[in-house]
């Protein structure tokens, strides 16, 4: 399976292939805590990029932004999962929801 400039449905159709080839667990609970784990991931980079950048380090900064990218797209991965096991089509859920926030009044 290609997966070069992917829609939401693509990218969700790829998950059910990936997870049909490994047998990964498809049971929602697991998968929010690792889901989870990997948010945490994505806040340990933004805190190592953060120091780096502060410190002027230009090679730490830019090793930290490229595991961000990684944990960025694990989370991603979770979250297209997730939607497959609750059956919901993320990609009009987006839509939807960005419509929403386009038209919604925001407090600060």
């Amino acid at each position: 399976m290609q997966i070069d400039q992917p829609t939401l449905r693509d990218c969700q159709a790829f998950h059910v292939y990936l997870d049909e080839l490994k047998g990964f667990s498809q049971e929602l609970p697991h998968n929010v805590m690792l889901l989870v784990e990997e948010v945490g991931e994505v806040a340990k980079e933004v805190r190592r990029m953060t120091k780096a950048d502060a410190d002027g380090d230009l090679l730490r900064l830019e090793q930290a932004r490229e595991h961000l990218r990684e944990e960025l797209a694990d989370c991603l991965a979770y979250i297209v999962k997730l939607s497959n096991y609750a059956k919901i089509d993320l990609e009009d859920a987006y839509v939807e929801k960005m419509r929403y926030n386009v038209a919604r009044q925001w407090s600060e």
